[in-house]
């Protein structure tokens, strides 16, 4: 399937504010609006948003209703996703991305947004794993979301935000398809009609406060599922708040073993994940991972130039 991209943001793009998963308090939805305004989008807050039903921001009928309203009006031109959480996978049953097709538009948010994000690829639809709308936005992260999701053209090498740099795997070099999100996410996944399929494409991949005897049972979810079969290359992201407990290997340690027994090009330590510096990746597009100089670029536009 030939993947359409959403059309650039710009000055004035009126941008939906979501909250598919878990609660959002008032100040992160401050934020959020601020964010927008800083970015010269106008923000429409989803009318659920600040909702609170247990661990979800307000019940499956009225987080499904907010997205696809988002999804519907014409005047929007993307979806930004407040915060994670979880609830993502609880309404894909209830959404229709059939009009993206026609009149696409960016959907923007990561972690439990994975869901959504895998939904929209299967559709046929570019998509974003980028920081949420209320989360951390330092200069340098807004600096390359701007050259993602505001320019009609490849971003090309992926800087090193945070000033750590990437480390070696398993040598080589691979240009293919990138997909990945949270790990979590992506095993949970498996065995529904949103299974990632990793052939031919390059992975990415994340997590946050997971213990590493889950981290592996994840990924033997992904191996053992057939998820995994024909993947080309691996961009490791953070695995952060995952300390190691006494005697046992880390989380990371889990991966990196896991990943160098793939035998494909992959790299550790990106910035991709529950980080300040979090890169913005368009799922489904052309990137090139060379893991012998810790590097991974975009190859292709993630946006066109029509009007949003």
């Amino acid at each position: 399937m030939t993947l359409i991209r959403p059309p650039l943001l710009q000055e004035g793009s009126r941008v939906a504010l979501v909250a598919p998963a878990g609660p959002v308090t008032a100040e992160r939805i401050s934020t959020a609006i601020e964010q927008c305004r800083s970015l010269g989008l106008e923000p429409v807050l989803g009318e659920n948003a600040g909702g609170r039903t247990g661990y979800l921001s307000a019940p499956d009928a009225l987080r499904a209703r907010d997205l696809q309203a988002a999804i519907d009006d014409e005047t929007i031109s993307a979806v930004w996703a407040l915060r994670g959480g979880y609830g993502t996978m609880r309404i894909l049953p209830l959404l229709d991305f059939n009009r993206l097709r026609s009149r696409p538009k960016a959907y923007i948010g990561f972690s439990d947004n994975t869901a959504v994000l895998f939904a929209l690829l299967n559709a046929g639809v570019v998509s974003f794993h980028a920081p949420h709308a209320g989360g951390e936005f330092p200069e340098d992260v807004r600096s390359l979301f701007r050259s993602v999701l505001f320019e009609a053209k490849p971003a090309g090498r992926m800087p090193l935000l945070g000033g750590e740099p990437a480390r070696t795997i398993t040598p080589g070099r691979v240009a293919a398809p990138l997909i990945g999100g949270n790990l979590a996410l992506l095993a949970a996944l498996c065995g529904t009609p949103w299974q990632p399929v990793t052939a031919g494409r390059i992975l990415f991949l994340e997590d946050v406060a997971e213990p590493a005897y889950r981290v592996d049972r994840m990924l033997m979810q992904l191996k053992l599922s057939g998820a995994l079969d024909g993947v080309v290359g691996v961009a490791v992201g953070r695995f952060t708040e995952c300390e190691a407990r006494e005697g046992e290997p880390s989380a990371l340690d889990v991966v990196h073993e896991f990943v160098r027994n793939l035998g494909v090009p992959a790299a550790t330590g990106f910035p991709i994940g529950h980080v300040p510096a979090n890169w913005t990746l368009p799922i489904g597009l052309r990137a090139e991972l060379d893991a012998d100089d810790g590097a991974l670029a975009l190859l292709e536009p993630a946006v066109t130039d029509g009007i949003a």
